[in-house]
């Protein structure tokens, strides 16, 4: 007589650890207040340079948004997660249990806006031309040197360049993909972390890759330290070989490589709350509240 004997360890609870975690990021205007540099030409073709000050969401660069179990007070100037042993004289990895941006780093169509472009901060093709020459001081270039003043040209040669059927297909422009909404002096965005293990009490943390903009160097405004020039998808054409860039991989695992001058970083107040069905339980905002300021 055969006995068949069941093994506990070999049932399936079906409980999973990993899934969404909701949050607002909250942002101050002053983030978005710069002092940029305008392209301006005469009547007589001369061309110079003017500065001002402007508060314009298009100068927030991607914000990066992390959880973690703590948060490091004390090593930086900053807020910080907490990083594990620091090995080889590098700094120590911080293991988010996930995370996620609001806008991301993207191709816009030209290689000379390459890792110079976030997504949910264009309404329409003009209002890209517009921030490159009306803020930043170096108008958009096309792959033969000529100045892109039409967003109808824009738009003809990003459809070409992606072989797109749609304006859907071109993420970094469009009214109901901005990422942020103005609340008095602040900007803010709903951000979901998906695909995030969660443990209760963890801490979200999360900063803001700001555009180099400086009067002086016109040709590095609107560069992105996060942004790996030699990463993602390579374009071959008349007179272009290059990278269409994108974001470093462990921009997360290790931020303080990328925190630079300018940028700005959240608290520590933004904890999150599971029951014990691991449902997400309060309303958590991350303050993206300090600058990062050289003194």
């Amino acid at each position: 007589m055969l006995t068949l004997t069941l093994l506990a360890g070999c049932s399936n609870p079906e409980f999973v650890v990993e899934g969404d975690v909701l949050a607002r990021v909250v942002i101050p205007k002053a983030a978005a207040t710069r002092t940029v540099v305008s392209l301006q030409t005469a009547d007589d073709g001369t061309s110079a340079y003017v500065t001002s000050e402007k508060t314009d969401v298009r100068l927030l660069g991607p914000v990066y948004v992390g959880a973690f179990g703590n948060l490091d007070t004390v090593s930086f100037d900053f807020v910080h997660p907490a990083m594990g042993p620091t090995l080889s004289g590098a700094y120590g990895d911080t293991f988010p249990y996930g995370g996620a941006t609001v806008g991301r780093l993207d191709f816009a169509c030209y290689e000379a806006v390459a890792c110079h472009v976030t997504t949910g901060r264009f309404t329409d093709y003009d209002a890209l031309l517009a921030h490159f020459r009306d803020h930043l001081g170096r108008p958009v270039l096309d792959d033969y040197g000529v100045e892109v003043t039409s967003g109808d040209v824009m738009e003809q040669w990003c459809y070409r360049y992606f072989e797109a059927t749609s304006e859907a297909e071109m993420s970094f422009i469009g009214e109901d993909k901005l990422s942020f909404t103005e609340e008095g002096d602040n900007f803010v965005a709903d951000v979901v972390l998906a695909h995030t293990t969660r443990v209760d009490g963890m801490k979200l943390w999360a900063f803001m890759d700001a555009p180099e903009l400086v009067s002086d160097q016109i040709e590095i405004n609107g560069s992105f330290t996060t942004c790996d020039a030699g990463s993602g998808r390579e374009a071959y054409g008349y007179g272009a070989n290059f990278r269409e860039g994108g974001s470093f991989f462990d921009v997360l695992n290790a931020p303080s490589t990328y925190v630079q001058y300018g940028d700005w970083v959240s608290d520590d107040s933004a904890v999150v709350n599971f029951d014990e069905s691991l449902v997400q339980t309060n309303d958590v905002t991350v303050n993206i509240n300090f600058s990062y300021e050289a003194e």
